[in-house]
C-alpha cells in the first residue's frame, strides 16, 4: 500500500471511452490514473510502472482480460485487480478469481455521470464550496471519501435534500 504522501496508482483497462472517463472523474487528480484501451497497451505500461489497483475489462480486443490477468500477476503481483464486464462471463470471472483477481463489478455502472464532487454539489445546492466541504467533514452531508476526494452520487444527494427539506418543514 502506498504511504500517505504517495498517490494511489491506478490502471483502467477497457476499450469503452465512457468507462475510462467515469474512472477519471471518480478518482480525480488525487490518484495517478493510467488508462489502456487494450491488453497490448496495458502490458507496455505494466513493464514501466507498478500499480496499486487495476480495473480490468473481461472482454478486450485481441487478448481477453483473463489472459492479461495472468501477465499482470507476473509483472505486478501485489496489485489489487478488479474485473469488470457488461456480458454474462460467469466462467471467466470464476477463472479470474482463482487466478488472483479480488473482485468483479458488472457494467454498465449505474452511476456514470452521477458522481459529484464538492464543487458540483456546491453549484447544485447554491452554496459556497468551502461551506459544502465543511458540511462534508462534519458528516452533515453524506459524502464518501475516495482517496483524498469527497464524492457523492447525485441520487443520494437528492434523497438527502428531500429529507432535509421535510425536517425543516416539520420544525416550522
Amino acid at each position: 500500500m502506498p504511504d500517505q504522501k504517495e498517490k494511489l496508482s491506478i490502471m483502467v483497462v477497457d476499450d469503452d471511452p465512457s468507462i475510462l472517463a467515469f474512472f477519471a472523474r471518480l478518482f480525480g487528480t488525487q490518484s495517478s490514473l493510467s488508462v489502456a484501451l487494450d491488453a497490448i497497451e496495458a502490458l507496455r505500461m505494466l513493464h514501466h510502472l507498478r500499480y496499486n489497483l487495476i480495473f480490468l475489462d473481461v472482454k478486450l480486443p485481441k487478448i481477453e482480460g483473463v489472459e492479461l490477468l495472468r501477465d499482470i500477476k507476473k509483472l505486478n503481483p501485489d496489485a489489487i485487480v478488479v474485473m469488470m464486464s457488461g456480458y454474462d462471463v460467469g466462467k471467466d470471472i470464476d477463472k479470474a478469481l482463482e487466478m488472483g483477481a479480488q473482485e468483479f463489478i458488472p457494467k454498465p455502472f449505474d452511476d456514470i455521470g452521477k458522481i459529484m464532487n464538492i464543487r458540483e454539489v456546491a453549484e447544485y445546492l447554491k452554496l459556497h464550496h468551502f461551506t459544502v466541504y465543511r458540511l462534508a467533514q462534519q458528516g452533515k452531508i453524506p459524502f464518501s471519501k475516495i482517496g483524498k476526494q469527497w464524492r457523492i452520487s447525485r441520487d443520494l444527494l437528492e434523497k438527502w435534500v428531500e429529507q432535509e427539506s421535510k425536517r425543516t418543514i416539520k420544525k416550522e
